[in-house]
C-alpha cells in the first residue's frame, strides 16, 4: 500500500472539512455580482501590490493576493486601521466568491478583537475588499498564520496594558494632587492626559475591542483632537504662568479653536477626508504656537525647557504618525503608534514630576514670603508697642502732674485725689467704695467735698475738668 497516497488523501479530506466549516457562516455572492466585481477596472496602488477600483455606486474596491504558502492553511486577515470602520471581504473557494463574516472563528464563535479580522482558509490567491465609500489610498494589510497572529496580538495587548496602566495611574494621581494642592496645573494636565488617552485608545482599536465590535465611533477623533489641542494650550499657559503673554495672542487661540470645532462639526455632517485633514492641521497649529511662547521663556524658566522638549517630541511624533497613517512614504515608517506611545509615556512621567517640583517650589516661595510678612508684622508690632509705651509714660506723667497741681490749687487731700481719679474713670459711688475699701457714706462725703472745693455741681463737669486739664 502506498502511504503517500493515503497521506495526501487524508490531508485533502482535512482541508475539505475545514473549508466546509469555514464556509458555514459565509454567504455566497450571486454570480452576477461576482462578474461585476471581477470586471471592474483596477489600477495599482502606489508602493503596494494592491489594486483599487470604483464601482457605479462609488464604492471603493481593493484586489489583493495571498502568498502561495498561505493557500489551504488557516490564516487571519486584518486591516489594523481604526479609520476603516467597516468593509466586506470576499475570497474564492471552489471558484466562487464568498463573503467572509468578520470576527468569527472556524466554529462560528465570536472573537474579541481590536480591529475587524477574518479567519480564512482559501484555495485561491485572489481576494477582494469592498471599503464601501471610504477612499483609502494608503491601505496597510496584515495577513498571518493564526498561531503567529495570536502571539503577536498577545504581545501587543501586554504592551498596551502596560502603557494604559501608566497613563491611567498618572491621571488618577494628578486628580488627587489637584485636590491636595488645589493647583490648576494638575487639573489641566489630567484633562490633557485624558484627551491623549482617548485618541490613542481609539487608534489602538480599544473602543472596538471593549464593545465587542459594536462601537465604531466614526467622529470621535474629529472632536477629540481640537479639544485636546485646547487643553494642551491651557495647561501650557498655567504651567509656565504666562497668562499676561497669552492675553496678547488671545484672539489667535480663540480663532483657531473656533475654526477647528467648526470643521469638526462640518465633518460630522459631511465626512470628507479633506475636512478631517483640515481639522487635524488646525488642531496642531495652536500647540505649536504654545511651543513658540514656551521658547521665549527658555532661558529664564527651567520648566519651560521641560515643557518645550517633551511637548516638541509629542508634536513631532504626532505629526509624523499622522503622515505615516495617511501616506506610504518610507521616511515616516519610524513614526509608528508604538513609538508615539513610548514618547507619550515618557512625557507623562517627566511632566508629572515637573509639575510636582513646580508646585513644591511655589509652596517654598509662599513659605518664605509668609515668614517675611510675619517678620515684618513683628517689627511693626514692636514699633507700635514701643510708641504706645512712650505715649503711656507721657500720659501718666501728665496725669500725675495734673493731679498734683489740682491738689495744691484746691487744697485736696490724698483720699480726695483718689476719689477724683475714680470719678474720672466713670465709677459710681458704690464702685468707688469697693475699690478704695471705704464705706458708702464716706465716699459720698468725699464726693461732696470735691464738688465744693472744685466748684462743680455734677459728674459731667468733673469729666469736662479732666478734658481741660489732661486731654
Amino acid at each position: 500500500m502506498n502511504y503517500k497516497y493515503i497521506q495526501g488523501f487524508v490531508l485533502n479530506l482535512i482541508v475539505f472539512i475545514c473549508l466546509l466549516t469555514t464556509l458555514k457562516n459565509h454567504a455566497q455572492v450571486p454570480s452576477v455580482n461576482q462578474k461585476q466585481i471581477e470586471s471592474l477596472v483596477y489600477r495599482p496602488l502606489e508602493n503596494s501590490n494592491l489594486h483599487i477600483a470604483t464601482d457605479s455606486l462609488n464604492n471603493t474596491w481593493i484586489r489583493g493576493h495571498f502568498n502561495p504558502n498561505q493557500l489551504h492553511s488557516p490564516i487571519i486577515f486584518q486591516i489594523p486601521n481604526a479609520h476603516i470602520y467597516s468593509y466586506d471581504m470576499y475570497i474564492y473557494n471552489f471558484e466562487k466568491l464568498h463573503l467572509i463574516q468578520p470576527n468569527l472563528d472556524s466554529s462560528g464563535n465570536f472573537v474579541e478583537t481590536r480591529f475587524a479580522q477574518h479567519y480564512i482558509i482559501t484555495d485561491n490567491l485572489v481576494y477582494y475588499l469592498n471599503l464601501h465609500q471610504n477612499q483609502e489610498d494608503h491601505l496597510k494589510i496584515l495577513i498571518a498564520e493564526r498561531g503567529q497572529f495570536g502571539a503577536q496580538e498577545a504581545k501587543q495587548l501586554l504592551f498596551l496594558g502596560l502603557y494604559y496602566g501608566i497613563a491611567f495611574l498618572s491621571i488618577i494621581f494628578n486628580i488627587l494632587f489637584y485636590f491636595i494642592f488645589k493647583d490648576k496645573r494638575f487639573l489641566f494636565y489630567s484633562l490633557l492626559q485624558i484627551g491623549i488617552f482617548i485618541s490613542l485608545f481609539y487608534e489602538d482599536g480599544m473602543f472596538y475591542y471593549i464593545s465587542d465590535a459594536q462601537w465604531q465611533m466614526k467622529y470621535l477623533l474629529a472632536w477629540n483632537m481640537p479639544l485636546t489641542s485646547m487643553l494642551a494650550c491651557l495647561f501650557t499657559i498655567h504651567f509656565l504662568d504666562i497668562k499676561s503673554i497669552y492675553q496678547h495672542y488671545k484672539i489667535v487661540f480663540v480663532s483657531l479653536f473656533i475654526f477647528s470645532f467648526l470643521t469638526s462639526l462640518l465633518y460630522t455632517f459631511y465626512p470628507s477626508y479633506i475636512v478631517f485633514s483640515i481639522t487635524i492641521v488646525l488642531s496642531f497649529i495652536a500647540p505649536l504656537f504654545c511651543l513658540i511662547l514656551s521658547a521665549t521663556q527658555f532661558r529664564k524658566n527651567i520648566y519651560a525647557r521641560f515643557l518645550l522638549i517633551t511637548f516638541s517630541a509629542i508634536v513631532i511624533f504626532g505629526v509624523g504618525y499622522t503622515l505615516q497613517v495617511n501616506t506610504n512614504i518610507d521616511q515616516f515608517s519610524y513614526f509608528s503608534i508604538n513609538v508615539f506611545r513610548l514618547i507619550s509615556a515618557a512625557e507623562i512621567i517627566i511632566i508629572t514630576f515637573a509639575i510636582i517640583y513646580k508646585v513644591r517650589d511655589l509652596q517654598n516661595q509662599n513659605s518664605e514670603y509668609r515668614l517675611e510678612i510675619e517678620k515684618y508684622l513683628q517689627i511693626l508690632d514692636q514699633k507700635n508697642s514701643e510708641e504706645l509705651t512712650k505715649e503711656n509714660i507721657e500720659y501718666k506723667t501728665k496725669h500725675t502732674n495734673t493731679l498734683n497741681s489740682l491738689k495744691e490749687k484746691y487744697n485736696l487731700t490724698t483720699r480726695e485725689i483718689e476719689v477724683l481719679e475714680c470719678l474720672w474713670q466713670g465709677l459710681s459711688n458704690s464702685q468707688i467704695s469697693e475699690k478704695l475699701f471705704i464705706s458708702l457714706s464716706t465716699t459720698k462725703y468725699h464726693v461732696s467735698n470735691l464738688y465744693t472745693k472744685l466748684e462743680i455741681k455734677s459728674r459731667t463737669e468733673i469729666h469736662e475738668l479732666k478734658k481741660e486739664t489732661i486731654d
